[in-house]
């Protein structure tokens, strides 16, 4: 944390609680929108029956022609990747900063545990970070994540990672939008084609998505293009960029001359609404995760993107008892550092492959 913007003398703030936190996003529940599963082990196969193949031939007398009986299934397989989180504070780079108001002092000063720094700055911001990162590994993992160029902090460019972003805080799993993506390219009719995607810079992206007609257009093919079984999930959802969901309710005010879409926010980033008797789920952490991680500086990696499911079709998985793994703080009274540390693994299925739509 820079305090050295924080003015530490003259009449400045000397009691941390009086510090504002910017733009806090309270981030949606995690499990709102996916099946968290614990106790899961690396290697370990989630299974299902599909069918047994069509039945019915023509018939007639005696001595039928009898053939065995064909059982089809699907299996997927936990791919579990670590994740982990050291950090180190050491009490002489925040001594001559705001931060010493909420230090100890004398021999103690060098441990920041359960100081007024520590409960109210550190660990707030450290939570928010934690739950940032769920949300980035389970949607936007890729184990193969690069920098759009060779420019960045990733020497071998052609991916789609911002630049300035280090590829290491998407690599620990693949996440959803990647399995997603190869969903799709295995079965185009899947896919519900976005075209304001494709264009050359991120104003056009804005001006295209929002052009009547489009949005509408595009949720109404995402929910006619879909396999009919997803609608038998009471659960099932249409999960959607908050860019995408603005144009549509522009649509719905345009084609019916006022809004038929009651909307809710359930905290800051997520909201509620429905569509034709469908419920909408608008992410807007996906838009602010997009608009940090996929900028190439010109245009937006897909920055309009909806998919149609049920959350129990997607599948979340962990080795721990718990979603998180227990954080350990720990000052070391040898050499005078404070160590933050916290890792576990995770991993994604999207349990039936044909129960996804995906608008991208």
């Amino acid at each position: 944390m820079n305090f050295e913007q924080f003015t530490v003398d003259n009449g400045a703030i000397r009691d941390l609680s009086e510090l504002l936190f910017t733009s806090i996003f309270n981030d949606p529940d995690f499990e709102s929108v996916v099946t968290m599963l614990t106790g899961v082990e690396h290697g370990k196969k989630l299974g299902y029956l599909d069918s047994m193949g069509d039945v019915g031939i023509p018939g007639g007398g005696c001595d039928p022609t009898y053939s065995s009986i064909q059982i089809t299934g699907i299996e997927k397989t936990w791919d579990l990747g670590k994740w982990r989180i050291p950090k180190t504070i050491c009490y002489e780079d925040l001594e001559n900063t705001l931060a010493k108001y909420g230090m100890n002092t004398g021999t103690e000063a060098a441990d920041i545990t359960n100081t007024p720094y520590f409960d109210k700055v550190l660990q707030p911001l450290l939570q928010k970070a934690i739950t940032e990162m769920f949300w980035r590994l389970a949607w936007f993992g890729d184990k193969t994540a690069k920098n759009c160029t060779n420019a960045g902090v990733d020497t071998t460019g052609g991916g789609v990672i911002t630049d300035t972003i280090n590829p290491n805080l998407l690599k620990s799993c693949d996440g959803f939008w990647k399995k997603l993506q190869a969903i799709i390219a295995g079965n185009a009719g899947q896919q519900t084609a976005i075209a304001a995607n494709a264009e050359n810079t991120k104003a056009k992206q804005k001006t295209a998505i929002r052009t009547s007609g489009v949005a509408i257009g595009i949720v109404d093919d995402l929910l006619s293009d879909a396999d009919s079984r997803i609608f038998d999930y009471k659960d099932h959802a249409v999960l959607m960029t908050s860019s995408l969901f603005k144009a549509l309710r522009n649509d719905v005010v345009d084609k019916y001359g006022k809004t038929t879409m009651p909307f809710e926010y359930v905290s800051a980033g997520f909201g509620l609404s429905e569509y034709d008797g469908h419920k909408i789920v608008v992410l807007d952490i996906w838009d602010r995760l997009i608009r940090k991680f996929e900028d190439n500086g010109t245009t937006l990696n897909c920055p309009h993107r909806a998919v149609l499911c049920s959350p129990s079709n997607l599948f979340v998985g962990t080795s721990d008892k718990q979603r998180l793994a227990s954080l350990t703080v720990k000052f070391d009274d040898r050499k005078r550092d404070n160590f933050i540390f916290a890792e576990s693994n995770l991993g994604t299925i999207i349990g039936e492959d044909e129960l996804v739509q995906v608008a991208i």
